[in-house]
């Protein structure tokens, strides 16, 4: 648990610090292709070039006054102004409810103030829209662990891992689970989210 969470606060420290550019045209495609390469990368400095840029996709609003927000919210979260940014990613999703990112980062807010029900609302949100956010899959499973709902964790860490299997400490965590939890599985509804996982 120790190694996954050092990842988990390495993921977050590049949601933090990611240093967005114009958005591309065709970012769907853009993913697509990001995500190919990632499954077959071996070597670990482009895994992690290869990781930011997934997250720079995530994180790219086309519409500038969106993007705007997007910017205000991470940089209130940056400076720990919390109530503030959960502020600005509501106001962000109230005006663009089909962006992934916006949830993703409320999401991350309100697991730093220790809201893991609302955490795991958007989180939820998150993966409706983008079924291969391995972050909010990481979180999702870091939050079913700490709640002790073990299989509903494997489902979340498994999914994680089927989009990037390159976090490190993840296999260790999901067959630490699997020995407390024996053959349990998260039934129809395996992340807890409402839907049957992807």
């Amino acid at each position: 648990m120790i190694v996954l969470r050092t990842c988990l606060a390495a993921l977050l420290s590049l949601i933090l610090t990611i240093d967005v550019q114009a958005q591309s045209a065709g970012s769907g495609t853009v993913l697509d292709t990001l995500f190919a390469k990632l499954q077959a990368a071996t070597d670990p400095s482009a895994i992690r070039s290869l990781e930011a840029a997934i997250w720079e996709q995530w994180v790219m609003v086309p519409d500038m006054s969106q993007r705007a927000m997007m910017m205000r919210g991470i940089a209130e979260m940056q400076q720990q102004e919390f109530k503030t940014s959960i502020d600005t990613f509501t106001r962000l999703i109230d005006v663009a409810p089909d962006l992934p990112e916006a949830w993703n980062k409320r999401a991350t807010v309100h697991w730093l103030m220790g809201n893991f029900t609302a955490s795991l609302a958007d989180i939820c949100e998150t993966v409706k829209r983008e079924p291969r956010h391995f972050g909010a899959y990481s979180g999702l499973g870091m939050i079913r662990a700490e709640m002790g709902e073990n299989a509903r964790a494997i489902a979340a860490f498994e999914l994680a891992r089927k989009w990037n299997p390159h976090i490190a400490g993840i296999d260790g965590e999901i067959n630490r689970l699997r020995a407390l939890d024996g053959d349990g599985s998260g039934g129809a509804d395996p992340l807890g989210c409402g839907r049957p996982s992807t």
